[in-house]
């Protein structure tokens, strides 16, 4: 049976109130103003009694903000101090939804990454401004730029993107951004969940389930196709799926990989869920392999204003999404192919 003091605290990975050991302790009390006022500090190194999570908790309180309340048995008047509590990590009360990590565009993995942090302090307004942003780089990366806001949404609609019905439930989130941005409001905790809802929501459907059913196309195998897993295996990796390429595929992959190692030592190799990234100083080259339609993809670290783009195989993606890093996409089908773009690819690692 352990000694330890048990007190209640917020577990992340629980999320909620629960019991937690007190595995370490450090108290201070310090007087003011003639010793009329008397601050407390205690910091604490608490576990969770469910998951064994560890967590540092910094209770502040003051004998100027008292709690006062009868006793039942006594009927004294008592006071208790009121403690305020920090805690480290900080409160997560809403974690990234479970698909987040298959968002296939940097960029917006990144501003949502800022919107979760600034939940953790309550910086509402922040994660308003937030949400609003993500509908701004949505926008963009399903049908272009188009010069305002208003037009971004009428393209959404016109090209059948949104339906009237989800234009009308997105509405309600839009105008929180703008009263967030001209009016200073803030939304509650309640209110900004309905917002991130809608939101996320959106950018699953449009940008991340059409990804996945890319990828899916990429890893069922035709009526000669090798089967590359049984049901109830776990989600193909594209390190999975190139060990099961044919056989032409998988060389056209090897000469690829072999050309991008060999441009210097400093190259090294970072499998993902999604493509394999080559990284000098950063990614130059992101790779990835689709069994079904026989083609290898690498999206390089290049300007696409600076190439003669060739429409049968090169695409400028810095307005689409798309899995890994680079704004130049080409797809490879023969090793011939690989020669012809070697010098872009010898640009790209030079820019990394």
């Amino acid at each position: 049976m352990s000694d330890d003091k048990i007190e209640k605290f917020f577990c992340n990975r629980c999320s909620g109130i629960t019991n937690h050991f007190v595995r370490g302790e450090y108290n201070r009390d310090e007087s003011f103003a003639d010793e009329s006022i008397r601050t407390y500090d205690r910091l604490l190194i608490v576990e969770c009694c469910g998951c064994e999570n560890l967590a540092l908790v910094k209770m502040t309180a003051t004998t100027e903000d008292l709690f006062y309340y009868e006793d039942p048995d006594t009927k004294e008047t008592m006071a208790e101090l009121i403690w305020d509590k920090v805690i480290y990590p900080p409160v997560t009360y809403r974690a990234p939804p479970t698909w987040f990590e298959d968002v296939p565009d940097p960029t917006l993995r990144q501003i949502s990454e800022e919107i979760y942090k600034s939940l953790q302090t309550e910086s509402n307004y922040l994660a308003t401004f937030g949400s609003r942003t993500l509908i701004d780089r949505l926008i963009l990366l399903t049908v272009g730029d188009k010069g305002n806001f208003v037009a971004g949404l009428n393209a959404l609609q016109d090209e059948g993107k949104i339906s009237q019905h989800e234009r009308d439930i997105l509405q309600p989130v839009i105008q929180a951004g703008h009263a967030a941005a001209h009016r200073g409001w803030a939304p509650t905790r309640e209110q900004l969940t309905t917002i991130l809802d809608t939101v996320e929501g959106l950018i699953r459907r449009l940008l991340v389930l059409p990804k996945l059913a890319e990828e899916l196309e990429g890893a069922v195998p035709g009526r000669d196709g090798v089967v590359a897993a049984q049901p109830n295996q776990r989600t193909l990796t594209m390190k999975d799926k190139i060990e099961s390429a044919p056989d032409e595929l998988k060389e056209i992959y090897d000469e690829l990989v072999t050309k991008l190692n060999d441009l210097g030592d400093d190259v090294t190799v970072h499998p993902q869920k999604h493509y394999i990234a080559f990284r000098r100083n950063r990614n130059f080259a992101s790779v990835q392999i689709y069994n079904q339609i026989k083609v290898v993809r690498v999206y390089l670290n290049i300007d696409p204003d600076g190439v003669e783009i060739d429409a049968k195989n090169m695409r400028d993606v810095r307005q689409i999404g798309h899995f890994g890093t680079g704004d130049l996409e080409i797809t490879i089908t023969s090793k011939r192919d690989i020669e012809i773009i070697s010098e872009l690819i010898q640009s790209s690692y030079a820019n990394s």
